[in-house]
C-alpha cells in the first residue's frame, strides 16, 4: 500500500505518493546509485537503512543509519549520497 501525505511546501492539494520497498532493496538501490555516480565511488561498500517513526505526515518512514565508504573518496561519495537520499526519500517508504 502506498503512503499518502500532503506536501506542506506545495500550494497544491496533491498527495505525496511513496512506493513501498523492502529495506534490503532500498539499501541496494542506494549503493548502486552511489557507485555509478562517480568512478571514485566504485569502491563504495553500502548503507544501512532503518525504519523511523514519522514526525510529520509528509516525511518518509526511513533514514540512513550508517554508511560504509570502503576505499572510496568520501567527499565525492557523500555529495552523491546526499542527492540520492533526498530523491529516494520522496519516492519510497519501507514496507517491511
Amino acid at each position: 500500500m502506498a503512503a499518502f501525505a500532503f506536501n506542506p511546501t506545495s500550494n497544491s492539494p496533491e498527495p505525496i505518493v511513496r512506493e513501498p520497498i523492502k529495506r534490503a532493496a532500498l539499501e541496494a538501490a542506494i549503493t548502486v546509485a552511489v557507485k555509478l555516480s562517480n568512478p571514485s565511488c566504485e569502491p563504495f561498500v553500502g548503507v544501512l537503512v532503518e525504519r523511523v517513526a514519522r514526525n510529520l505526515s509528509g516525511e518518509a518512514n526511513w533514514a540512513v543509519k550508517g554508511v560504509k565508504f570502503g576505499k572510496s573518496e568520501r567527499e565525492q561519495c557523500n555529495s552523491a549520497l546526499t542527492v540520492i537520499i533526498e530523491r529516494l526519500r520522496r519516492e519510497f517508504e519501507i514496507a517491511d
